[in-house]
């Protein structure tokens, strides 16, 4: 992830020089978005036919093309003629936009709003440098001597539904299986843009770039809006030179503690981003590791503990929740304690072991600290009693586990603060003050975002289900909506104090990364949610102010990997002005 600010022309220059370097994990998603449709369409004749550039498949060859794209924006027109020609790429027959093509592949509804122009320009061009978690082909083999490779499109406890590079659909029973494993490979060869003229490549990432929610801001464009709020509200920035943000919680003095990914606890006062970070940690932050989660004591005003979630790399990747005390605006000096210690990344496995991180973590009414941990990509331990994988933990605020944890007498050692299994990377939650009602945000796989009701012993399914049950065994989400990304969510205040109109108060907000929204429900009534606001870059936290302002956090991109630009992160402040003729649409400035 990245934020606001960075730019299209910045980027020109760096995606040609950098184009053997890893691939990005989450744009990676392309190879099978795109250059697995370009063969299934095309025809193996196609793309056997030319695996080669006009000068050469070399990395010079695809450089060229590359920097071509990055500083020709093409023609958004052009480029879907070549989506769509039969006798070029065809993409359009295997993949979805808009209601209009094939279901063979991804939806491609949104591919231009969930990845930047660089990206979609390296995944089209070599498929196989990262593939992400979910497109990631596997390989069956059969006990009959027979093996397939392609992707699981549907699994259940007695069968598997596999879709190979040809669009041919094999049910396969999990009883034949002898052995199972992800391919390192895309099912699609590199060389798929051989066929293209250098205009039409360009062409084509124009088209691509505009598939996305109306009113998204292009991903890497910076904060250029419109921002779109209700009537009567006004939105403004509050600082910006953020580095990879990740979360945030607001002090009762107003001041706004803010997590860099990198290790760096920041810390806005006063409108001001402090130059002296409130403390600085050794953090693996590579994808999705990092300082990942904050939260303060609910008697921080008089005892000033600071509480974080965090991945450190010694001796070996794995979460921590440690405890910090306040010295002013800086941790007084070795005062961590650490409360808890996760298991080691390495043992646990996952197509993209850094990823799924999670790392939220808050106070419950009960005056138990609950902590979110993503499986990492490695699907089975979300089920599991013997890691904090895939779970809600509860713990003590002193580090100590609650006798009456729902797990403690079937779990064993710090196994025992397990709360809740089955989830999948619970990036966020939020805990409704006065009643202590936990919402949970899940990020969705290929189906499914959820927002889940946080109850003890719950198992909300990952990764045997994923979106609305009827499993007994499980616990559906009480909203969901179409694979995206959910983020942040926070409760309004409900109080004559409360900043926003009585409409909203009470009312759960929660934001898509993707999608840039904000969107409302009444947890009374939560199938529907309506958009509070859009146009926003980005968005990873929110949280609500003692004054009554919501605060949003901005990071725009995707991991720490070899793209990564510091200081493009942002804070805004979004305030009920009062009346209902404010304007509703809010344009953003550096």
């Amino acid at each position: 992830m990245d934020f606001v600010g960075s730019r299209l022309d910045s980027s020109m220059d760096f995606v040609g020089s950098r184009l053997d370097s890893s691939m990005d994990f989450f744009g990676s998603m392309l190879p099978w978005a795109v250059s697995a449709i370009m063969r299934i369409t095309c025809g193996l004749a196609t793309v056997l036919m030319g695996l080669a550039f006009a000068g050469g498949d070399s990395a010079a060859e695809r450089a060229a093309y590359a920097r071509y794209a990055m500083t020709s924006r093409g023609d958004a027109a052009r480029g879907r003629a070549v989506f769509d020609d039969p006798k070029g790429p065809g993409c359009v027959r295997c993949h979805r936009v808009r209601g209009r093509g094939g279901a063979v592949g991804p939806d491609l509804s949104n591919v231009g709003g969930k990845f930047a122009r660089e990206h979609l320009i390296e995944s089209v061009l070599d498929p196989s440098r990262q593939i992400v978690e979910g497109y990631r082909p596997t390989t069956i083999a059969l006990e009959d001597g027979r093996t397939f490779t392609g992707l699981v499109k549907d699994e259940t406890n007695d069968c598997l539904t596999l879709v190979d590079a040809e669009a041919r659909q094999h049910a396969i029973a999990k009883r034949e299986i002898a052995a199972r494993r992800f391919a390192e490979t895309s099912i699609m060869p590199a060389g798929m843009a051989s066929g293209l003229t250098r205009q039409q490549f360009a062409d084509l990432i124009a088209y691509l770039q505009t598939l996305r929610q109306a009113d998204q801001a292009t991903p890497g464009s910076g904060m250029i809006g419109p921002v779109r709020l209700p009537p009567g509200f006004a939105m403004e920035k509050v600082v910006g030179g953020l580095t990879a943000a990740t979360a945030l919680a607001v002090s009762p003095d107003g001041r706004i503690f803010v997590c860099e990914q990198t290790g760096t606890l920041r810390i806005i006062k006063n409108g001001q981003l402090l130059p002296a970070p409130f403390v600085t940690l050794s953090v693996d932050s590579h994808w999705e590791r990092g300082l990942i989660g904050v939260a303060l004591d609910p008697s921080f005003a008089s005892g000033g503990f600071v509480y974080v979630t965090y991945v450190s790399p010694s001796p070996y990747p794995h979460h921590c929740v440690s405890r910090f005390t306040a010295r002013g605006d800086v941790a007084e000096p070795a005062s961590e304690k650490v409360l808890l210690v996760g298991d080691d990344q390495r043992r646990l496995g996952g197509p993209v072991p850094s990823g799924h991180q999670g790392g939220a973590l808050h106070f419950g009414i009960d005056g138990k600290l609950y902590i979110g941990i993503g499986e990492q990509t490695a699907r089975d331990p979300a089920q599991r009693l013997d890691t904090f994988q895939g779970k809600l933990l509860r713990i003590n605020p002193d580090g100590t586990i609650p006798g009456d944890n729902p797990f403690f007498t079937r779990a064993r050692g710090k196994y025992r603060a397990i709360w809740a299994i089955g989830l999948r990377n619970p990036f966020t939650f939020a805990v409704q003050p006065g009643t202590g009602r936990i919402l949970i945000n899940d990020v969705g796989d290929s189906r499914r975002e959820e927002v889940n009701e946080g109850l003890a012993g719950a198992n909300y399914g990952w990764p045997l289900s994923e979106g609305p049950t009827r499993d007994p065994r499980f616990r559906g989400p009480i909203h969901s909506y179409p694979a995206a990304s959910v983020s942040g969510g926070a409760f309004c205040p409900a109080s004559r104090s409360a900043g926003f109109p009585e409409k909203y108060q009470g009312k759960y907000f929660f934001m898509d990364f993707v999608q840039g929204w904000i969107k409302v429900l009444d947890p009374a009534y939560p199938a529907k949610a309506e958009t509070f606001a859009s146009g926003l870059t980005r968005p990873c936290d929110l949280a609500f102010a003692p004054d009554g302002s919501l605060c949003v956090l901005l990071r725009d991109a995707w991991v720490i990997d070899d793209k990564f630009r510091p200081h493009t992160g942002s804070l805004i402040r979004i305030r009920h002005a009062g009346g209902g003729d404010a304007s509703a649409d809010r344009r953003r400035g550096h």
